[in-house]
């Protein structure tokens, strides 16, 4: 088993690059869009979702894309192989109850903001599928062997596409949007504003309101 891809969530990857990048896309943001117009009746843009999911997963859907390439028809085996590739997928899914945890409690975050269903499948869905992904694709697209320019290139493109998303998830620390509505699943609807000022993003999303009202 440690030459060959997970069944099922493995089968993007079997498919080739274009596969591959489209799988993690549907996943996010893809997935957040549609889950954001649907049950929290909003359109995730640049003012309130965080470029870290808008620019910064496409980045990783690109490296994921990269590394299949690379791969070709030899299924990943090694530091990349299915056990490996588990692994990471069940150490991001820990590091997302981490910090989903976290954010509650620092107050980045409200309870409701935190049971949005944005933030529900960003958690429990987005983390595990990436964490196979990436490092199935990611480690063995830089570990298959060649020495072309296009390797070479591919190689680079993994590394610039994941420190890439990094830097941007950075950034978004230090300057927090609203990124999840404050959510009522009794009327499957966000709770109606305005919203108490009880979080970091919430407080951000207010001030950003204003200073767009005043310049308007």
């Amino acid at each position: 088993m440690s030459g060959s891809y997970l069944p099922w969530l493995g089968v993007p990857l079997e498919h080739g690059p274009w596969s591959a990048a489209l799988a993690v896309l549907a996943a996010t943001p893809g997935g957040m869009w549609v889950l954001a117009l649907v049950l929290e009746r909003r359109l995730m843009g640049l003012r309130t979702g965080f470029l870290a999911v808008l620019i910064g997963d496409p980045l990783l859907a690109a490296a994921v894309a990269l590394g299949v390439w690379r791969l070709g028809a030899t299924p990943p085996s090694g530091p990349s192989g299915l056990w490996w590739g588990v692994a990471s997928g069940g150490g991001w899914l820990a590091f997302g109850l981490a910090q989903w945890w976290s954010e509650l409690r620092s107050g980045f975050f409200t309870r409701r903001q935190a049971l949005a269903p944005t933030k529900i499948w960003h958690q429990l869905v987005v983390y595990p599928l990436l964490g196979y992904w990436l490092w199935t694709a990611g480690v063995g697209g830089l570990l298959a062997p060649g020495t072309r320019a296009a390797d070479i290139a591919a190689r680079a493109g993994i590394v610039a596409c994941v420190g890439g998303w990094a830097l941007i998830n950075g950034y978004d620390r230090r300057r927090p949007k609203l990124g999840h509505p404050p959510y009522d699943w009794r009327r499957l609807r966000p709770c109606p504003q305005p919203w108490p000022l009880s979080s970091r993003t919430l407080r951000s999303y207010l001030a950003d309101t204003e200073e767009r009202a005043g310049r308007s």
